[in-house]
């Protein structure tokens, strides 16, 4: 058996607010219960079940005990959604059942594993559980289980509060359906890790991780996977980091938070670009409307940051006046609270977006009956695929780039996002091919890509601080500041320009290593 769940985590005011949330009582088929859960979690001296993706459990149920065994279904979580092949039987005496029936092969998996090691309890989890059977408006059949309790592995403790959605009846649409009833605001914060996952990290002693920004994966790439798989992981990468970015800058003035919450939208919006043509674009068309409103939502707090960190302050460090660099700074420091308290609220209202994401990739939503090739796209082999993905973004580099030196500033802001999204498909698509390949074509990328620096900042800075909306427009101090670093900004971009020019022709001149 399947089983797919969604898992959220909780703190104890957001566990208390679900138990209470009147969307329950509507979609309610069944009347809630009240369990308490002891599960003891085995495996070998080496840990051996851990390392092949398999979690064998007994759970003590009324008066009797119940065996699970869950292994991996393949790919990875998140955005808490996951998926294990689960296999369930009785316990007798609470005791392993290492032999009997085994139709999908639980038991043999198991065996294979422990290879002769004995068998112990490494760590076990008690768990206060408010079990809800719902039937969502659009229809299906969700558990929904609000968890309070905690895992203990020898005098270890740690607690644990969390929501899990786990689907019974219907398509993956229904646990979405659920989880869009139950959180209307943001933020939210998905669960990185099952319970067994956590379990074994206490027994490492390892702290649990803190909040903090998340970068994008290095997902390696099987030659022999399909177009689909690969897309489906890129995509799970895309939602992990900007959910788990989104909760950043939530809760904290991390100024990596709006940064790479900005990569990751940008990220799945060239994720679309480069997999539409084999999944199918018109179905990704919403996605990529919602998340380039949420990236200029939240590039507004980004340039915020970036001009009093980058920009401002290493320009005044040059020679400004303190009072000018004073009365600048902290007209700046105003308008970006004021930007980041903007962001925050625009972003609890945008937590519907994350379910739509986690729907589109869970749910394949990208499938259209209608388009009768799209089976033979989705099912070739990615290696065979790539070339041709790649390719599309350099052709559209090249065409922007055709007349670089005579490109305006609006102009050369289009190769540079364009760069971006090429940059972006090689570091999806270019673990497929050897490091040595690569290299040079990404070496000349990324040079290109530094050399736009200079010429960002002293536009973006010109945008921001000129004009009757800019900060502190009439302090004569404050504009004092504004000349000098328009000024510095202005110098160092024409000393930078010749060497974007020379470094696009190294670009231009680098073999693409997919021909």
């Amino acid at each position: 058996m399947i089983e797919s769940e969604l898992k959220i985590a909780l703190d104890p005011k957001g566990l208390a607010r679900l138990r209470r949330h009147p969307a329950l009582a509507a979609m309610r088929r069944a009347p809630r219960r009240i369990e308490t859960l002891l599960s003891v979690y085995y495996d070998t001296p080496g840990r051996t079940l851990a390392a092949a993706g398999t979690s064998l459990r007994l759970r003590r149920v009324g008066r009797g005990w119940v065996q699970t065994i869950k292994r991996r279904t393949g790919g990875t979580a998140a955005g808490g959604f996951f998926s294990h092949r689960e296999d369930e039987r009785p316990a007798p005496g609470g005791r392993l059942v290492l032999d009997g029936e085994d139709a999908d092969g639980a038991l043999a998996d198991v065996a294979e594993a422990a290879a002769g090691a004995p068998l112990s309890p490494v760590f076990e989890t008690r768990i206060r559980r408010t079990v809800e059977r719902l039937t969502p408006p659009g229809g299906g059949e969700v558990e929904l289980a609000l968890d309070d309790g905690e895992i203990r592995a020898g005098e270890a403790r740690l607690p644990v509060r969390e929501l899990e959605i786990e689907l019974k009846q219907g398509g993956v649409d229904a646990v979405y359906a659920v989880a869009r009833a139950l959180f209307d605001r943001g933020p939210v914060r998905f669960s990185a890790a099952n319970k067994a996952a956590i379990g074994y990290r206490l027994l490492r002693s390892e702290a649990p991780p803190a909040l903090a920004p998340r970068r994008a994966a290095t997902l390696a790439v099987d030659p022999r996977a399909t177009v689909e798989t690969v897309a489906r992981d890129v995509l799970r990468d895309c939602l992990g980091q900007i959910a788990d970015n989104m909760a950043v800058v939530a809760e904290s003035d991390d100024e990596e938070g709006p940064h790479q919450l900005r990569v990751g939208l940008r990220r799945l919006r060239t994720a679309l670009r480069v997999f539409g043509p084999s999944l199918g674009e018109p179905a990704m068309a919403p996605l990529n409307a919602a998340a380039r409103a949420l990236g200029q939502l939240v590039g507004r707090l980004r340039d915020a940051d970036v001009l009093v960190s980058e920009v401002v302050e290493p320009a005044a460090a040059l020679g400004l006046d303190p009072a000018a660099r004073e009365a600048l700074v902290g007209a700046l420091e105003a308008r970006r609270s004021a930007e980041r308290a903007g962001v925050r609220a625009g972003l609890a209202e945008a937590v519907g977006f994350l379910f739509d994401l986690g729907l589109f990739i869970e749910g394949r939503g990208w499938l259209a009956p209608s388009d009768y090739g799209q089976s033979e796209r989705l099912a070739a082999p990615v290696a065979d695929a790539a070339p041709d993905l790649l390719e599309r973004q350099h052709r559209r580099v090249r065409k922007a780039g055709k007349h670089v030196r005579s490109l305006d500033s609006h102009g050369l802001h289009e190769l540079r996002k364009k760069l971006k999204q090429l940059r972006y498909a090689v570091d999806m698509l270019g673990p497929l091919y050897a490091a040595d390949e690569v290299g040079p074509y990404l070496g000349a990328l990324k040079a290109l890509q530094d050399s736009f620096g200079s010429l960002n900042d002293a536009a973006m800075a010109e945008a921001s601080l000129t004009g009757p909306e800019a900060p502190a427009a009439a302090d004569p101090a404050a504009q004092r500041g504004v000349g000098w670093v328009l000024g510095s900004l202005g110098v160092r971009a024409g000393d930078d320009r010749p060497r974007l020019f020379d470094r696009w022709e190294r670009l231009r001149d680098a073999k693409p290593f997919w021909r």
